[in-house]
């Protein structure tokens, strides 16, 4: 899906995101395989709601221009506005992944939304 050194977009494993979406440290080390191979740029929580600031995470994207762009992560419980991923991941000219392993059988029991429609 992508050759080396091409742009990535994951949510900022300390955000809740997860170690293969790219991660350094905020001195610059990079941490994963993901962020040796792809250059890589993390979106982040607005710190006072704890939410994921689409408007935001847009204007990154667009000056960003990743090939990929990540939705899902290891510690976000919240719900993804995977219409509005969609959305900016046309925008920006980048694929939409969603990396569901650590909620897919919330998403088998219907508990959370499923992303198939928009990923």
């Amino acid at each position: 899906l992508l050759n080396p050194h091409e742009r990535i977009m994951g949510l900022d494993l300390p955000s809740g995101g997860h170690l293969t979406h790219g991660y350094y440290t905020a001195g610059g080390k990079k941490i994963s395989a993901t962020s040796i191979f792809f250059e890589s740029l993390p979106y982040k929580l607005d710190p006072a709601t704890g939410l994921i600031d689409y408007a935001k995470l847009e204007e990154k994207a667009m000056d960003f221009r990743p090939k990929m762009l990540i939705c899902g992560g290891s510690a976000y419980p919240r719900d993804w506005d995977y219409a509005k991923f969609r959305e900016i991941a046309d925008k920006c000219g980048a694929m939409l992944m969603m990396d569901m392993a650590h909620i897919s059988g919330l998403v088998a029991a219907e508990e959370q939304a499923q992303p198939f429609e928009y990923c």
